[in-house]
């Protein structure tokens, strides 16, 4: 689990719909949650070769505020369950199911560095040359 803290309260509802329409453009089924100003947000890549392999991987992004600060969490997650799913087709599929647990680890190492750059942008920092 990655947790991104940006110091400073933003717009969590801004937040989350930039976050969901990344997931979108990336071809992920999603679907988001509010409750009292936190938003969860689940995405998952879902096929039919996935569901046979049990690679059926899910990540998970909430969006809140704490304090004065603007904290995000992501985290691989599970339409169903993701552990279930690797430990009973890795024999089954020699490895297919790891390797693509390997590139949902890609996908969210993405999308993190993408938060990121949307918690810069929308609270006025930009890069500077030093």
């Amino acid at each position: 689990m990655a947790a991104i803290v940006h110091p400073g309260k933003l717009d969590n509802r801004e937040v989350a719909k930039k976050i969901k329409n990344w997931l979108n453009q990336k071809g992920f089924e999603t679907k988001a949650i509010e409750q009292d100003g936190t938003y969860a947000i689940k995405a998952r890549k879902s096929s039919s070769l996935r569901a046979i392999v049990g690679a059926d991987r899910a990540i998970e992004v909430g969006v809140r505020t704490s304090g004065d600060e603007t904290r995000i969490d992501v985290r691989q997650g599970s339409w169903k369950t993701n552990a279930i799913s690797n430990a009973a087709w890795l024999i089954v599929t020699g490895g297919m199911n790891l390797a693509i647990s390997g590139w949902s680890i890609v996908i969210q190492k993405e999308l993190e560095n993408y938060i990121r750059k949307v918690l810069d942008d929308m609270s006025g920092a930009e890069e500077v040359e030093l």
